[in-house]
């Protein structure tokens, strides 16, 4: 295998000197849709088509990403991405991938006509296996497809607590997921990746095998290395779960504080299988501010202390949805809290548990959305706690270990997502500027207190965040080792511009 990946290189490196003369000249993009277009008509949209508008702004979350790609290609198969790879590389094209199209960062999932977009709509294989361990997850699914094809069998995965958020970008970014308190990252229950290299070969990579450098630096090192066109889940049998979301008012905002920080130091570390999304969302034009949390327990019984601190008589909900159901039929309902279309931002943040540090961090957020935001149309911003324990990092070392190299003895920690969302494309700038500024004040605020942590999530993180310099050196240094390794011409660095790159870290 080895062997045929050398032919390869040396195959490619032999060509491009005529390849690029052609490129240049007439232009990659041009060459690259014409020859898309001539070998799978079907499957190759040029702009003006129904396919072309759909698949450049209908599967996105946010506004702030649709693109004018030259062209979009939409793989039935791997063999399919295959082509398609090898196409942009002797042709010099640049290109994006869009899985479930939810990372609102421009560029990391579309691109403009300089490039082609590849869409994974098509790759939507779910297959379980025969002994039900594992199912087969194509990377067109979103996590809604996923918990949906899982249910009649009574089984769950590791995945998204978001059903319309993309099955690969969720994965190569680590994964936070209801169940990681008990399994870890969702990333650390992934058993096998089906990827394209850089030279079009179609591998399988596992924790053991040849590509097992590969398989750790898939989970969580994101899509500089290939791409991933299969993943085969551990499943795990979660019937019915309780879940569902609490809601409180202004007036109860010390109380459900205390509540958020009580459920990281000690409720989380408690039982693994509680978890919650804490929410605060702010509407400053209104002057409102709104408290919630997801509460999810993984049981058919309920525990009667996991949220103490989110119900009466300590904190009684204005409304509470939670109850028993499957995860498929609350990620169903809770979807439409999302809407499509929409204009995006996100910014990443990370502390230690700590009350006066979650006090800090909200008053910050509050205040500084409040004097920078008041007159943005439609503007809403939240910011997310989410608990991180020692036993949901603990797994990974259990599955064979993964890239981010979370501290583990300075668990339990939040880590926390910053949400902003408008309407307006000319309020873009003015809520960036915003973003980036709170977010500053937050870290400056945190570092002064000696609250701050290291390690920063690549799937909630913002244009420009450090996500691989948070990592450990030594580990950076082996993912631009492994980088190097399988794809030495730089295509899915250079060539596919969007998301966070090793090798630029």
């Amino acid at each position: 295998m080895q062997r045929l990946t050398k032919i390869a290189l040396l195959l490619f490196t032999s060509v491009f000197a005529v390849e690029n003369v052609v490129a240049r000249s007439i232009g990659g993009e041009d060459v690259a849709c014409a020859t898309l277009r001539l070998r799978y008509p079907s499957f190759t949209f040029l702009p003006g088509s129904a396919g072309y508008t759909y698949e450049t702004t209908t599967p996105y979350w946010s506004a702030t990403v649709y693109s004018t790609p030259k062209c979009v290609f939409v793989p039935q198969n791997a063999q399919h991405v295959s082509f398609a790879i090898t196409t942009f590389t002797l042709t010099l094209s640049k290109f994006a991938v869009r899985g479930g199209g939810h990372m609102p960062i421009p560029g990391y999932n579309g691109i403009n006509d300089s490039g082609v977009l590849l869409s994974s709509s098509n790759l939507t294989t779910l297959s379980l296996a025969k002994d039900k361990s594992t199912v087969s997850v194509g990377p067109g699914n979103r996590w809604r497809d996923v918990y949906a094809y899982l249910k009649p069998s009574g089984l769950a995965a590791v995945g998204g607590r978001v059903g319309h958020v993309g099955v690969p970008g969720l994965l190569l970014g680590g994964g936070i997921s209801f169940y990681s308190s008990q399994y870890g990252f969702a990333s650390d229950n992934v058993v096998k990746y089906q990827c394209v290299l850089a030279t079009g070969l179609i591998i399988e990579a596992t924790a053991t095998n040849a590509y097992s450098d590969l398989f750790w630096a898939l989970r969580g090192g994101g899509n500089s290395f290939c791409i991933v066109t299969r993943f085969d889940l551990k499943t795990i049998a979660s019937s019915n779960v309780w879940v569902g979301i609490a809601q409180f008012d202004q007036s109860q905002a010390a109380g459900y504080l205390d509540g958020v920080y009580n459920f990281g130091k000690y409720g989380a570390p408690a039982d693994p299988k509680a978890a919650i999304i804490p929410t605060i969302l702010a509407f400053p034009s209104a002057n409102l501010t709104i408290y919630v949390a997801a509460k999810f327990y993984d049981s058919l019984e309920d525990s009667p202390s996991a949220f103490k601190n989110f119900t009466a008589p300590k904190l009684a909900p204005v409304v509470d949805s939670y109850s028993l159901q499957s995860i498929s039929d609350y990620v169903a309902s809770t979807d439409p809290l999302q809407p499509l279309g929409l204009r995006q931002e996100f910014r990443t943040l990370s502390s230690v548990v700590d009350r006066e540090a979650v006090q800090l961090t909200h008053d910050i957020f509050i205040a500084g959305v409040a004097s920078k935001l008041s007159s943005v149309a439609n503007l809403q911003a939240s910011i997310t706690f989410q608990p991180v324990t020692k036993d949901f990092l603990l797994h990974s070392s259990k599955t064979g270990g993964n890239p981010q190299g979370v501290d583990v003895s300075k668990a339990p920690f939040f880590w926390m997502v910053e949400n902003w969302t408008w309407t307006d494309p000319n309020d873009d700038a003015r809520v960036r500027a915003a973003a980036d500024s709170i977010t500053a004040e937050i870290n400056s605020a945190l570092a002064a207190n000696t609250f701050g942590a290291k390690y920063l999530y690549m799937n909630d993180a913002g244009p420009g965040q450090p996500v691989f310099q948070s990592y450990p050196t030594e580990n950076l240094q082996r993912l631009k080792a492994i980088r190097t390794k399988y794809d030495p011409l730089k295509v899915y660095t250079n060539l596919l511009p969007g998301g966070w790159k090793v090798a630029n870290a």
